[in-house]
């Protein structure tokens, strides 16, 4: 019986992409028969069928479909290290896996990282902008050491460190009739068309939640990835919108809009730091946190 390997992992997963073992096969440049028999190899060593043979091609069975999921950190986990390798034969002593949402960056974000990079030129910081959902799924499943974003809906996986406030409130256009107010309560704009980011968003899951929760129902007109897009659209006369507070410094003007803070008890939440374990972070991402923690500003 052959044991996993990271080759039959690869193979499994060029089979899964081009649905046919002969397609596999071209594109891997092997023979068709050695595609099937790493696949059966492969199904003999997990104890399980993963994929149905027909002769419109193969589809994946329930445990073909988990497979894959593994498969890919598998791959993905290699392929890292490969790449960290070469860098460190280069010279740079340590990497850090970062997730960073788009509040984060407005918040600034964006300048720390830069006061990181200038002090720390021998460790690579690997930075990607996702929406926080996908943030803390990273870093829960390891693809990523250290997410930074709304603590809107925390994890019992994650440790988190409150890093900076991010205040919620009503932008709409400044001659609106919210505009007059000095704070308002959510549920007094739900009679108003909203302007917001995709579903997929942390802020959109929780104005939908907090929505469900009044008796009226929330009218969405447009949604707009980013912040700057959801202030212009505002701007626009497209709708009312809720964004973080420290935005109106940015936008307040430039799309003429007043912003008014939201009274609600869930409208104050945090910027926040998270990863998994600590002590079990690289020296490389245990200093970059530690650099964050020097300018946090939680207003604690």
């Amino acid at each position: 019986m052959r044991h996993l390997d990271l080759r039959s992992a690869q193979i499994f997963l060029t089979v899964v992409e081009e649905g046919s073992i002969a397609k596999a096969a071209t594109r891997e440049n092997l023979v068709s028969s050695a595609i099937s028999k790493r696949l059966q190899e492969l199904e003999l060593s997990v104890g399980v069928t993963l994929l149905e043979r027909s002769q419109q091609g193969v589809r994946l069975t329930p445990a073909g479909e988990a497979m894959v999921h593994h498969a890919r950190l598998v791959v993905q986990a290699f392929n890292q290290m490969r790449a960290e390798m070469r860098d460190y034969a280069k010279g740079i002593r340590g990497h850090v896996r970062i997730r960073v949402s788009a509040s984060s960056l407005a918040a600034g974000i964006s300048e720390e990282i830069l006061s990181f990079i200038a002090q720390h030129a021998d460790i690579k910081l690997d930075l990607e902008e996702q929406e926080t959902p996908l943030i803390v799924r990273d870093v829960v499943e390891g693809t990523a050491d250290i997410g930074i974003g709304p603590n809107i809906f925390p994890s019992d996986h994650l440790q988190v460190v409150p890093y900076r406030r991010y205040d919620l409130a009503l932008a709409v256009p400044a001659m609106h009739a919210l505009a007059r107010y000095s704070t308002v309560r959510y549920e007094d704009t739900l009679s108003c068309d909203h302007v917001e980011q995709p579903q997929s968003s942390a802020l959109a899951q929780l104005l939908d939640y907090a929505a469900k929760q009044s008796s009226l129902i929330k009218r969405t007109r447009i949604r707009v990835r980013g912040f700057d897009g959801v202030c212009h659209m505002i701007g626009l006369g497209m709708g009312i919108g809720v964004v973080p507070i420290f935005l109106s410094s940015t936008y307040a003007q430039k799309y003429n809009l007043k912003f008014v803070p939201l009274s609600d008890s869930w409208a104050r939440p945090m910027i926040s730091i998270m990863y998994r374990d600590r002590e079990a972070l690289p020296f490389a991402a245990r200093t970059f946190v530690e650099h964050l923690e020097a300018s946090r500003s939680t207003g604690m």
